[in-house]
């Protein structure tokens, strides 16, 4: 295995103090990466096994193609990072030298594997930050201490003590005897590369060095290849390194690692509790905030900016203000009160601050902090009819049906909808018509190439959020006419008539193929591939554990990662 497979071109010349028998010394190391179950049916909110086999009429559940090796994210590499070097904290400052991964088409989220390649201004990038985070290390004798084994009877046995230790964590696994070898080859060649230095510390900065630009570190990387039963199980230290990224952004924890070496992780039961410990964590809250971010579209919120002459009174921060609520929000759902998709969808309870409480109508005195209330359930449920959605759904002067209705269909229905013609003109001028007016006028004309999208999915989903304004809040009247938020969308193939928001809030709350969806997107997310047809009976059967109210967010992902799909690689990608 050369670098070239990691995109990492061997032969050319290296910057940054790179020197030519460093890249060779670490091409020994990336050799050997990829050398060398019945699966079992777990209730996920008990934990318990249900047995060998699937429930009659139940679909059976098998693992679907996935990339063997899997590069971290930006956001993952500096999680990894802090938590390999013991850092105070993640080095940010250093990620953003990385150059920015490519808008990945078609996929919510940044962590789709087959998107995330290596080339050669990444793999410099990477030369320059493990240059620079080793020297900095090494330069700190109490950053040092905290990665060093203790002394020992020589400076080259705590030198092969440290490579050790220090490479069970960096490539989440133990490494075989041969890479301790090419590993502490490399750190005999220290003092040559940093004579300044004592000879141990110039060893172990160029051990650093390696570790963080070796692919162990950089990718995830599956190597396991006996089949058992249809399904290729993945060892211990492979599914902690699934848990860690999936639930932390970042590495095992020592507890991951002990369970990965006495082979208890393999069992459905042992991983459902790492990962309900795992979710307690602070780090899996922003694994879960930055789920819901990409679901509802919080980026977008940072396109906020209504007309100062319609909206004399919002001020320039409002998009700030929304994305807060959002995150406040999620988190209290999902953490505090251990809630399901259908909470989100439809609970009034949420966090303002001055501007939002004056959006929502709210009486009282109200500052600059955020504090909880509930909002009024004849106007207010649930994340659909907060501020940040309808008003990043908007035109900087009305609302705006067809995107409101389009991101319903995509994000909350998992439907495709079709890229609009290029000659597709603006809507038209009110002219004492209402918004609702215009925009039926304007898509639903018969025989139109519009017409088929917008009157059976995209305007029966956006119109019943006709009663918010260009800012999200409440009114009755457009136009100096009285508002129609009536509408009959199609919801898993089933119509419903619904008579504004909160009607279609509580008609998606009840609604399998929502709930589906919500499955189907946390899959995608925790798999970090599009989804596929092997997928679909764990996102039924989750589904509707979700739509009947027995299965909150949290159980949800624990469901996930208990799966066949997430214990169980497929053997498509054999050698």
């Amino acid at each position: 295995m050369t670098w070239t497979l990691w995109g990492m071109r061997e032969g050319r010349e290296r910057t940054v103090r790179w020197r030519r028998w460093r890249c060779a010394a670490l091409a020994v190391l990336a050799a050997g990466v990829l050398s060398g179950c019945e699966g079992r049916f777990v209730d996920p909110v008990t934990g318990e096994p249900g047995g060998a086999s699937p429930p009659p009429g139940a679909l059976v559940e098998s693992p679907a193609p996935s990339a063997r090796v899997a590069r971290l994210t930006h956001s993952q590499w500096a999680n990894s990072v802090q938590a390999l070097l013991r850092l105070d904290a993640p080095p940010t400052g250093l990620a953003q030298e990385l150059r920015a991964d490519p808008a990945q088409s078609g996929f919510l989220f940044d962590n789709q594997a087959q998107a995330l390649t290596v080339d050669e201004v990444l793999w410099s990038a990477y030369q320059r930050v493990a240059t620079t985070l080793a020297e900095q290390v090494v330069a700190d004798p109490a950053q040092l201490a905290r990665i060093l084994p203790p002394p020992a009877a020589t400076d080259e046995a705590r030198a092969r003590a440290f490579v050790e230790s220090f490479g069970l964590r960096a490539h989440r696994r133990p490494l075989t005897a041969e890479e301790v070898e090419a590993y502490l080859a490399l750190y005999r060649k220290g003092p040559g590369a940093y004579a300044e230095l004592p000879t141990f510390e110039a060893g172990i900065r160029l051990l650093l060095e390696a570790f963080l630009q070796s692919p162990h570190f950089l990718y995830r990387v599956e190597r396991s290849v006996a089949q058992q039963g249809g399904r290729v199980p993945l060892d211990g230290y492979e599914l902690a390194s699934r848990l860690s990224f999936a639930l932390w952004g970042s590495i095992p924890d020592d507890a991951l690692m002990d369970a990965a070496r006495d082979g208890s992780l393999r069992d459905p039961v042992v991983a459902a509790g790492h990962a309900r410990r795992m979710l307690q964590d602070a780090g899996a809250r922003g694994v879960v905030n930055g789920f819901h971010r990409a679901v509802f579209d919080v980026p977008r919120f940072a396109g906020i900016r209504p007309s100062p002459s319609r909206f004399p009174g919002v001020s320039s921060e409002l998009a700030e203000h929304a994305a807060r609520e959002n995150a406040l929000f999620v988190e209290d759902v999902v953490f505090a009160r251990q809630g399901g998709y259908a909470e989100l969808l439809t609970s009034p309870q949420t966090f303002v601050n001055d501007e939002l409480a004056r959006i929502y109508g709210l009486p009282g005195t109200f500052g600059a902090s955020f504090v909880p209330v509930t909002l009024d359930v004849s106007r207010r449920r649930g994340v659909l009819t907060q501020v940040g959605f309808l008003a990043s759904h908007a035109t900087s002067m009305d609302p705006d049906p067809i995107h409101r209705g389009v991101f319903l269909a995509e994000r909350i229905l998992c439907l495709r909808i079709s890229a609009p013609p290029n000659d597709i003109p603006p809507l038209p001028p009110a002219a004492g018509r209402t918004n609702r007016q215009v925009v039926e006028a304007h898509t639903q004309a018969p025989g139109s190439t519009c017409a088929g999208c917008h009157s059976q999915t995209i305007n029966p989903l956006g119109f019943p959020f006709e009663s918010y304004d260009a800012v999200g809040a409440f009114r009755t009247e457009d136009n100096g006419h009285p508002v129609d938020a009536s509408a009959a969308p199609y919801l898993g193939g089933e119509q419903v008539s619904v008579r504004g928001a909160v009607e279609l809030a509580e008609a998606l709350a009840g609604s399998r193929a929502a709930h589906e969806c919500y499955a189907r997107r946390w899959l995608e997310y925790l798999h970090g591939r599009p989804a596929t047809e092997e997928d679909q009976p764990v996102v039924e059967r989750l589904g509707r554990l979700s739509q009947e109210g027995t299965l909150p967010v949290l159980e949800l992902v624990v469901g996930l990662v208990t799966s066949e799909g997430f214990l169980n690689r497929s053997t498509e990608e054999l050698p």
